[in-house]
């Protein structure tokens, strides 16, 4: 018999445009830094944003979403790729969907949030969703797992179990899903937040998840769900798998 089993309740399901921290001071400056203009450390908030726009829009767009990729994904790929990404871009494709690299997703994504304001007629607004779950945990160790920061072997799991075998998580995942070792579902979950975190007494939960549409469209169908989902560390599921 398992040790993890969880009763859940699908909350709401949006598609929305950006995410909790996708851009923080500290990213702005950095870009700002890499975009050479001085005098930013002591400028915070909305006025970093309004410089980051200003400067960006001060250069060629394809210049600008060269520079602001090369701030978030860093040397991770060869500035050919980089290029053929802000390609895509330009040209209304989804990028953050569709690279081969799913490591990159969240972060092309990221990218696309600020350039679309830079240039709003160059590029289109990117879209993500926002899954919420209720979890209520069902066994002692499933209320355990509830207690720790949600790991994104444990979300992708989780959501697995509410889709059909044909769903693309099943079908590109299925030995990592059945594994204690899936190091690609933090490519797949770009966020994952308890905003209501179990503690003594309580065995239920609220679970934000934010990822792509290419994973999380197939949860517009679902209402409720049960899963076993467990962490990839998890030493009873190890010993019992």
């Amino acid at each position: 018999m398992t040790k993890h089993l969880f009763d859940v309740v699908v909350s709401s399901v949006h598609e929305i445009h950006d995410m909790p921290g996708t851009w923080s001071d500290d990213d702005y400056r950095q870009l700002l830094t890499r975009l050479e203009v001085d005098g930013v450390e002591d400028v915070s908030g909305s006025d970093l944003l309004e410089m980051a726009l200003m400067a960006l829009q001060d250069m060629e767009t394809d210049d600008a979403a060269d520079a602001v990729l090369a701030h978030k994904l860093g040397n991770r790929i060869t500035a050919g790729a980089r290029r053929n990404i802000v390609e895509d871009l330009l040209e209304d494709q989804r990028p953050w969907e569709e690279a081969a690299d799913i490591s990159l997703h969240a972060q092309i994504f990221a990218a696309a949030v600020l350039l679309q304001k830079a240039f709003p007629s160059s590029f289109a607004r990117p879209d993500m969703m926002q899954v919420v779950l209720d979890i209520s945990a069902l066994t002692s160790a499933a209320k355990a797992v509830l207690a720790s920061p949600p790991q994104a072997a444990f979300v992708t799991r989780l959501l697995a179990d509410a889709m059909d075998a044909h769903s693309i998580l099943e079908r590109l995942f299925d030995e990592q899903l059945a594994s204690h070792n899936f190091p690609e579902a933090d490519g797949i979950i770009w966020l994952a937040e308890f905003s209501e975190q179990a503690s003594d007494g309580q065995s239920s939960v609220k679970l934000a998840i934010y990822s792509s549409q290419h994973w999380l469209d197939a949860m517009e169908s679902i209402s409720t769900f049960e899963s076993s989902a467990y962490n990839d560390d998890d030493p009873e599921e190890a010993e019992h798998g």
